[in-house]
């Protein structure tokens, strides 16, 4: 079982020590993250103390308890955000009650918390300190090797943001030192198989947060036989062992897209790791070269520092290509792909809450559904008053065929594939601005039914925009 404390000391109760608002910050994100889908952590098994719960007596009998009632099979995450400090023979994490004048009376030797670690019967802790003067605390780290650490399969790790004589820094709302952790948690230090570990975790952090500050250098002791541990998963390909069952009478349906990813005007590949950072609105996706054919291979080669369309799982956009990146992982030939999206590019935009030539905005979006998706005519009245071109947009960014799903299934592209290049359209012809569901049922070698549900854009007015409904029958022959 994981099980996580996670302590920011951001108060504190004497006005000549500095309070670090940033801690807060740092321990709710730590605690988005573990807890997040696909997640190892369960919220139950979290425990954050911050505030005036962190005094000495509090912070030493809850890390007693953390310790101390932990099972062998238990693996353990502590993180520490606070201020760090010296006496002139031990260090101390200072919590919200310490007394600058009494430092060692005041406060928790980092020592104690070492022992802690040392001693808990939990064979693997994984622990962070992000405090001044942290590294303090695995100044005899060897010692404790000699004392039997190393445990077979798992291990106990000590990472602090730097070392026992540097200053830890703080920059955007974080410790620099837990950004790049956060960072990596977000994905950036993923392995090839979709998971972080605490060795490429560390390893990441490490080299981000020297070239970002070169007199912080953080550290890490601890032992290992056995697979890294692992931290946490990141959304990773699906486990095409066990396909989607049939539904009543052989039907089934398409209701997301996997791990599959549009880029480009008709680029579809399969990714074997992806995140989206929300703080800088970066895509990154990881894909086996094997999986992928020598032709997709250089086709992204080519979109370096182009502009393109994306979508992936229920959503599109513009991006910029800013990395394509080919490298051999353990053996293994990977695509590494940084997109960073772009603000405010869409195609032609839909009408405001007012109605065009007599026709509203929903009814816009219908005209538009039906005649981008299910290949219908442009009705007469339409054609006759030359309200044509305003409508469906004729001259928008994404160029759209007239038989959009006969001549994907003519490409043989894969189900997932087409149900992308639909939502493309449906967001970049301003049909809707989210797509909250996109169905395609399959039932005798045919798609037989499209369902969408999705918020119509709001653009001129701030009147709540409408939720656009479809639920069609077709018929899509599947060669």
């Amino acid at each position: 079982m994981y099980k996580a404390l996670l302590i920011a000391v951001n108060e504190q109760r004497s006005q000549e020590i500095t309070t670090l608002p940033n801690t807060f910050n740092d321990v709710s994100a730590i605690h988005r993250l573990l807890t997040e889908e696909p997640a190892i952590f369960q919220q139950s098994d979290v425990q954050i103390l911050s505030g005036n719960l962190t005094t000495k007596s509090m912070l030493t009998h809850t890390l007693r308890s953390f310790f101390e009632e932990a099972s062998p099979e238990d693996v353990l995450f502590l993180y520490w955000a606070g201020h760090g400090g010296f006496s002139e023979t031990n260090a101390y994490f200072l919590p919200y009650d310490a007394d600058r004048h009494a430092v060692g009376d005041t406060s928790i030797n980092m020592s104690d918390v070492r022992d802690h670690i040392d001693q808990t019967p939990a064979r693997t802790v994984l622990s962070f300190f992000d405090t001044c003067h942290s590294g303090a605390l695995i100044r005899s780290i060897d010692s404790l090797m000699d004392r039997g650490l190393e445990i077979k399969g798992s291990g106990k790790f000590v990472i602090a943001a730097c070392t026992e004589d540097q200053s830890a820094w703080d920059r955007d709302g974080h410790g620099a030192f837990t950004d790049h952790l956060i960072r990596g948690l977000e994905g950036g230090a993923t392995n090839p198989s979709g998971e972080v570990d605490i060795y490429n975790l560390y390893s990441y952090v490490s080299q981000a947060l020297t070239t970002e500050f070169p007199n912080q250098h953080p550290v890490m002791k601890g032992t290992l036989s056995g697979p890294p541990v692992i931290i946490k998963n990141v959304k990773t390909r699906q486990d095409k062992s066990n396909p989607r069952p049939l539904l009543e009478g052989g039907q089934r349906v398409i209701d997301e897209s996997g791990d599959w990813f549009l880029l480009g005007r008709g680029v579809c590949a399969r990714y074997s790791s992806y995140r989206y950072n929300r703080s800088d609105k970066t895509h990154i996706l990881v894909l086996k070269a094997e999986n992928n054919s020598k032709r997709v291979e250089e086709t992204f080669k080519q979109m370096w520092r182009t502009e393109q369309p994306f979508a992936i799982e229920d959503s599109a956009e513009f991006v910029r290509v800013d990395e394509v990146d080919i490298e051999v992982v353990g053996g293994e030939k990977t695509i590494n792909l940084k997109l960073v999206s772009i603000e405010n590019k869409h195609g032609n935009p839909m009408f405001d809450n007012a109605s065009f030539n007599g026709i509203t905005p929903d009814e816009i979006a219908k005209l538009r559904i039906d005649h981008y998706l299910f290949n219908k005519e442009v009705p007469s009245h339409i054609k006759i008053n030359h309200s044509a071109s305003i409508i469906y947009g004729m001259s928008s960014d994404y160029e759209v065929s007239d038989q959009l799903i006969p001549d994907l299934l003519d490409q043989h592209m894969a189900l997932e594939c087409i149900r992308l290049h639909l939502i493309a359209v449906l967001v970049f012809k301003s049909i809707v601005a989210e797509v909250n569901s996109l169905n395609l049922y399959i039932e005798n070698h045919a798609i037989t039914r499209i369902t969408l549900e999705g918020r119509r854009p709001r653009v001129y007015t701030n009147v709540t925009p409408t939720i656009i409904t479809v639920d069609q029958a077709v018929h899509f022959s599947l060669k």
